[in-house]
C-alpha cells in the first residue's frame, strides 16, 4: 500500500468512510499526512441547536481546512410549539392515556431543553461581521443552501417524534422577519468578500417575499451576490398581509436579482402561500425591458397564476431551454395532493403547450401538482412529475 502511487491513494481516500480513514491514517506517517485534508468534508452543514457556527470559525482560522470547504447549508428550522402541540396529541391518540401523557411528557422535556440551544446559537447568524470574517477565509465555497424546511432534528438522540410531527407542514414555524434577516445578513457577509468567493449556486427553501422589498441601496448591494451564479433555487412565502402593500416593488427588485447573473443555467422558482401568486408584474417586466437568460438551460416554475399568453411568451423567450418543469408538489402534507402547480386565468394548456413544444428544442417537458384552466375548465393533479406527453385525457369540469 506504501508504494501505491499518490493519485491512487488519493482515490483510495475520497472513497472511505470517515472512520475508515482516521483508522487508515494511523497504519503509516505517509498515510497520516495524505489523509488529513479528507477529514473535513468539503459540505459544512449546520443546525440551529448546534455551535456550527464556531465550528465554521475554527474551520475558517486553520490554514490546513479552510480551502476544504465547498458547500454550505445553515439550517434555521424552527418548531410552531402551538400546532406540534396539536400533532403531537393527534399522531399518538391512538395509545393508551398514561402511555401518552407519559410520552408526550418526554418529548416536550427533550424539546425544552433543544429549544434552549436554539436560543443559544441561533442569534449568532444575525452576526453580518462575524460571518463575513469567515467567508473571507473561505475562499473556494461554491454552493450555499439555506433551509428553514428540512428537519434539523436528525441526530439519533434527538426524538424520534420531532421528526415525525415535522412532516406536517404546520409543525415547520416560518418567522418571517428574522428569516429575512438572516439571509440578508448572509448575502451581505458574501457580497463583501466577492474578491475572494466565487458562488455558483444558491439556493433558499422558504423565502419571504418581504426580502424583496428592501431598501434599493441595500438590493442593489444584495444583487451583486448573485452576479456569478449558474444555478439558482428560491421557494417564495407570499403572505397577503404585508405582502399585498409591495407587490409591484417586490417584483421589479425580484427582477433586478434574475437580471443579474449573465451564466445562470439552472433557473427553479416556486412560490408558496393559500392560493396560487399572479406573477404578471415579474413577466412584464421580462418583456419591458425585452430580457432573457443567456444560456438558461433549466427552468422550473410553481405555484403561480398567469394567463397563457405572458406565461407562454415567458417560457419560449428562453431559447436555450432544453428542460423545463411546469408546476410542482408544493407544500403539502402526506396525504394531501400536490397543490404547486399553475392556475391559467385565460386561455388553455393545450395551446400552450403545444406552443412550448414547437418553438423550443426541449429534451425533457415535465408537469407536476394541480393544473387548473379557469376558461377552460382543464384539470389535472399529478401527485409526481410526467413527461408532458404522457399526460391522460383533459379532466374538464
Amino acid at each position: 500500500m506504501d508504494e501505491l502511487p499518490v493519485e491512487l491513494r488519493r482515490g483510495i481516500l475520497q472513497n472511505l468512510e470517515l472512520r475508515d480513514i482516521k483508522a487508515i491514517r494511523r497504519t503509516s506517517k505517509l498515510w497520516s499526512k495524505l489523509g488529513e485534508e479528507y477529514l473535513l468534508s468539503p459540505h459544512f452543514h449546520s443546525l440551529p441547536h448546534r455551535p456550527d457556527l464556531d465550528r465554521l470559525e475554527a474551520i475558517s482560522k486553520s490554514p490546513k481546512f479552510c480551502n476544504r470547504i465547498q458547500s454550505l447549508t445553515f439550517n434555521h428550522g424552527e418548531v410552531n410549539e402551538y400546532h406540534a402541540r396539536h400533532n403531537t396529541y393527534f399522531l399518538n391518540y391512538m395509545q393508551q392515556t398514561d402511555a401518552r401523557v407519559e410520552a408526550q411528557y418526554q418529548f416536550w422535556e427533550q424539546y425544552t431543553i433543544l429549544k434552549s440551544l436554539k436560543e443559544t446559537y441561533l442569534p449568532a447568524y444575525f452576526d453580518t461581521d462575524r460571518l463575513a470574517r469567515i467567508l473571507r477565509c473561505l475562499n473556494n465555497v461554491q454552493d450555499i443552501e439555506v433551509t428553514v424546511m428540512t428537519c434539523p432534528f436528525m441526530d439519533e438522540d434527538d426524538p424520534g417524534l420531532l421528526r415525525d410531527i415535522w412532516n406536517i407542514p404546520s409543525t415547520r414555524l416560518l418567522p418571517r422577519l428574522s428569516t429575512t434577516e438572516r439571509f440578508t445578513n448572509l448575502l451581505v457577509a458574501v457580497s463583501s468578500n466577492l474578491s475572494v468567493i466565487t458562488l455558483k449556486s444558491l439556493r433558499h427553501d422558504r423565502l419571504p417575499f418581504e426580502f424583496f422589498s428592501q431598501k434599493p441601496m441595500l438590493i442593489d448591494q444584495l444583487s451583486s451576490v448573485f452576479s456569478m451564479l449558474t444555478s439558482l433555487n428560491l421557494a417564495i412565502d407570499y403572505s397577503d398581509m404585508p405582502n399585498n402593500l409591495y407587490y409591484a416593488k417586490g417584483f421589479h427588485n425580484l427582477f433586478q436579482f434574475l437580471r443579474t447573473p449573465t451564466a445562470l443555467r439552472a433557473l427553479s422558482l416556486s412560490f408558496l402561500g393559500r392560493k396560487k401568486l399572479d406573477i404578471s408584474p415579474l413577466f412584464s417586466s421580462f418583456q419591458e425591458h425585452g430580457y432573457s437568460f443567456p444560456c438558461l438551460g433549466r427552468l422550473t416554475l410553481q405555484g403561480i397564476s398567469a394567463c397563457e399568453r405572458e406565461l407562454g411568451n415567458f417560457i419560449v423567450g428562453q431559447e436555450t431551454l432544453n428542460y423545463l418543469q411546469v408546476g410542482g408538489a408544493g407544500l403539502k402534507n402526506r396525504h394531501q395532493p400536490a397543490n404547486g402547480g399553475i392556475l391559467l386565468m385565460k386561455g388553455t394548456f393545450r395551446t400552450l403547450f403545444e406552443r412550448i413544444k414547437s418553438s423550443l428544442s426541449l429534451e425533457t417537458f415535465l408537469v407536476q401538482g394541480d393544473l387548473v384552466g379557469s376558461e377552460s375548465g382543464e384539470r389535472w393533479i399529478l401527485e409526481e412529475s410526467v413527461p408532458e406527453e404522457d399526460l391522460k385525457e383533459y379532466v374538464t369540469d
